[in-house]
């Protein structure tokens, strides 16, 4: 009774705060609090997917910086500019000439920190590629928690569609890139604006989502031109395997080459830092591999691991179709079936 009372009053101290964050934080921070732009149904249905972080610590790998500190570029739009984290590989990890193919990484809903710059560099040196992670709330980035929930269910896609278009369009003209490969990864927050703005503005677009709300609705499934890599966590509250189960179903249904995998024993937002990745942790490890391969495929060309595997089962499918029609092996001998 005791656990339970206290659990009570902590889950309604953080419902408060939650309101406080929402209403005055912005405003004692001299910040305008932008419209809501979301339907009732849609804000609740947001809402219940976040409302599982409130009853969760922020990383301990997530530091207090601020844009200023994080950002090393600008992209312009029409009202002013969209700043972001723009990495290169290390000098020497790609031929000198190698034009770059473009990722583009979408931070979580503290907004851009230090833990996605980091990625970021990671993935550039892995990839060979030119990463670009912008400021997707104009502005602000945060570790308080009811007020990342209220960013993140404040920021209309329409708005992040025309701030990635711009910063898409910004990073084709840096020199020595190759703006005609493009792939867009995100995590939780951004894994679902990630997938939403390739369905709906760039579907020659690769897309990795990490621990996202997916598109379940295969008419805007369809319109991908390009394949999905999806990583989620068996322990996920907010996505349970059952919502994983109809993304993948979803893809499969409006033939999108994928790749979805659960990896056991672990929740939401399991993949923190790249330290993780140094110290090979599992499945932080594999995770990264999984992507890393992936996107590697996507840029290159080559054939998915996705694609060999619908092959294999093809041919096994065949085979026993084949094994089928041979019978069971017992042979007859006239109408009274005389076995031999």
């Amino acid at each position: 009774l005791i656990t339970l009372a206290k659990e009570g009053l902590r889950s309604l101290i953080l419902m408060l705060a939650l309101l406080l964050g929402a209403v005055m934080l912005p405003r004692a921070a001299a910040l305008t609090l932008p419209p809501f732009p979301l339907p009732v149904g849609s804000a609740l249905a947001q809402f219940g997917h976040a409302i599982h972080h409130l009853l969760e610590p922020p990383p301990a790998t997530l530091r207090a910086s601020t844009l200023e500190q994080l950002t090393n570029a600008a992209a312009p739009r029409a009202d002013g500019e969209i700043r972001l984290f723009a990495a290169r590989p290390a000098e020497g990890l790609v031929p000198e000439g190698q034009p770059l193919p473009v990722l583009c990484v979408l931070h979580e809903f503290f907004g851009l920190s230090e833990s996605i710059c980091d990625k970021a560099q990671g993935l550039a040196d892995a990839l060979g590629c030119f990463v670009v992670a912008p400021d997707t709330f104009r502005g602000v980035t945060t570790s308080f928690i009811p007020y990342a929930i209220w960013l993140a269910l404040t920021t209309p896609q329409e708005r992040v569609n025309a701030d990635l278009d711009d910063v898409l369009r910004w990073a084709a003209e840096q020199p020595g890139v190759d703006g005609k490969r493009v792939a867009v990864m995100g995590f939780c927050y951004g894994g679902a604006k990630a997938i939403r703005y390739t369905t709906q503005a760039r579907p020659n677009a690769a897309t990795v989502v990490f621990y996202g709300s997916p598109v379940s609705d295969v008419a805007e499934l369809e319109r991908l031109r390009a394949p999905v890599c999806a990583v989620y966590g068996t322990d996920d509250a907010q996505f349970p395997q059952s919502t994983v189960d109809g993304f993948k179903a979803a893809l499969e249904t409006a033939e999108i080459e994928h790749e979805v995998v659960s990896y056991f024993g672990v929740g939401h937002a399991f993949w923190k830092d790249m330290a993780q990745i140094h110290e090979e942790q599992m499945p932080q490890l594999a995770a990264w591999r999984l992507s890393i391969n992936f996107l590697r495929n996507f840029y290159s060309g080559s054939e998915s691991f996705s694609k060999k595997r619908a092959f294999l089962e093809f041919m096994l499918a065949q085979q026993e179709a084949e094994d089928a029609l041979e019978g069971d092996g017992v042979e007859y001998e006239g109408e009274g079936g005389v076995e031999e």
